[in-house]
């Protein structure tokens, strides 16, 4: 990668390898005077986020992380419609098999379930909620009686998180590897408040009042595209106005990802400042 940004000298850089090799990539690429986008997690040591953080500060460059759910098209509705209302439960579930791209089989690669792939809902939930979606509490338990650990396998086969949050609310996420595809309905992401039910399915919005108004909104464009169309802008022009997250931001999700599989290692509630 470093022979490639010496010849190339890129404006911009999208680094998707595996988490482990984030941070030196990242610093690299910023060496040679790039912005970066980076696929989540930033790393799996909220060391290695403070040392690419300082780098890029210290650089002043733009450093942004894939946390693309907040940019799907019903988003900033939903979060509008959520304000001010006071929010009972957050639910979020997820069946899958195991993960296509092989490395994640490996939880020292991919980091498990939440940190792999449920930190999207989370994320969302903290952008949708505020300061009343922010976890103050983790527990976390896991199966791994399901698969064996052969054929590259060394993850946890199922995961179960229960949470609390700033505003009251609390919530839970039920993930496994353990299905198969072709599931309907296998992934989900509800959010119960007062007046009003929110229910997410893939990019999908559909908001439930108490009325009985049913608002449906479907994605128009995979807010991955608009999440790189926006990285890309604020690169080019310095116009930061269409980014929802910063890079402080994006690092908080991943500390209450990273709180919850602590939470799953020592079968210890964690408590998050």
């Amino acid at each position: 990668h470093r022979q490639a940004l010496e010849m190339t000298q890129p404006q911009a850089v999208f680094l998707t390898s595996p988490p482990p090799l984030h941070v030196d990539q990242a610093i690299d690429a910023i060496g040679v005077g790039a912005t970066v986008m980076i696929e989540k997690p930033v790393a799996f040591d909220l060391a290695e986020v403070a040392r690419l953080r300082q780098v890029a500060t210290t650089a002043d460059r733009l450093v942004m992380v894939c946390q693309q759910h907040r940019y799907a098209t019903g988003a900033a509705r939903t979060r509008e419609a959520l304000a001010g209302r006071k929010i009972a439960l957050i639910h979020t579930w997820g069946y899958r098999q195991k993960p296509d791209i092989k490395a994640n089989w490996h939880r020292a690669w991919g980091g498990g379930h939440i940190v792999e792939n449920q930190i999207h809902p989370l994320d969302l939930t903290r952008y949708l909620l505020g300061d009343r979606g922010e976890p103050i509490s983790m527990y976390a338990r896991y199966n791994e009686s399901f698969y064996e650990k052969s054929d590259g396998w060394d993850n946890w086969d199922s995961y179960s998180v229960s949470f609390e949050c700033k505003g009251g609310a609390v919530g839970s996420v039920a993930t496994t590897y353990g299905a198969f595809p072709g599931i309907q309905g296998s992934w989900g992401h509800d959010i119960v408040a007062e007046g009003l039910v929110v229910k997410i399915r893939g990019h999908n919005f559909e908001l439930l009042f108490e009325d009985g108004t049913v608002e449906t909104i479907a994605s128009e464009i995979d807010p991955t595209i608009t999440i790189a169309h926006a990285f890309l802008h604020a690169s080019r022009t310095g116009d930061h106005s269409a980014l929802r997250q910063d890079y402080d931001d994006a690092a908080r999700s991943l500390e209450i990802c990273l709180a919850a599989n602590t939470s799953a290692m020592t079968g210890q509630v964690v408590k998050l400042a």
